[in-house]
């Protein structure tokens, strides 16, 4: 287990990652449990574990389904301008709190916003954080309709992708609506999805 950074996986095979952050939602995450298990597919939900705390059984259903855990931070604060011990307090409150509902192995971290400074940096270093980024975001917490976000994640969709959408913060229905559209479609172009941990393996 070693710091690295990744916004993609391998580009020379036709695999991407499909994940979610700021969940869980015991609404919006659900439904999109049910789009995903209708294709038998395997995503990663980075959570915050705030929501993960509150929402603990349904962290267990999204385990339980065979979907990867990531740290999303505790409270969704952005990391920057921060003190080293708000950013160490803040991802190893959530690790504690995912280990305590049984989230095993290794436990990739998502920043708020995908922004860090030198020092948030510097702590993951120490911490030998896996930091997953992306480089497929359409911004679903932005768009207009669930159409917008196929659209957008289709035209910069390529090997190795790793796409980031949200399951909670917010009102999430034109997320989980996209979900329903755009997994079959991904499927038809002759994509594989694969969980975070399996693509940068």
């Amino acid at each position: 287990m070693a710091y690295k950074i990744y916004r993609h996986g391998n580009r020379k095979e036709k695999n991407i990652a499909l994940t979610f952050d700021d969940g869980p939602h015991p609404l919006f995450t659900v439904n999109i449990l049910k789009s995903l298990a209708d294709h038998n597919i395997k995503a990663t939900f980075f959570v915050t574990g705030k929501e993960a705390r509150e929402h603990s059984e349904l962290v267990r259903k999204i385990i339980s389904e065979g979907h990867e855990i990531g740290n999303h931070s505790f409270s969704h604060k952005s990391m920057i301008f921060r003190s080293i011990f708000f950013l160490i307090n803040e991802i190893e409150k959530t690790d504690k709190i995912l280990k305590d509902i049984d989230v095993k192995g290794e436990i990739y971290f998502r920043p708020p916003y995908g922004r860090m400074d030198f020092i948030a940096r510097m702590v993951l270093r120490k911490m030998r954080k896996k930091i997953i980024l992306w480089n497929n975001g359409p911004k679903d917490f932005k768009c207009s309709s669930s159409e917008k976000i196929v659209d957008k994640v289709l035209k910069k969709l390529k090997p190795g992708s790793i796409i980031v959408l949200h399951d909670g913060g917010g009102d999430r229905s034109i997320t989980v609506q996209a979900v329903e559209k755009l997994v079959p479609e991904i499927l038809s172009r002759g994509y594989q999805f694969k969980t975070v941990s399996e693509l940068i393996s």
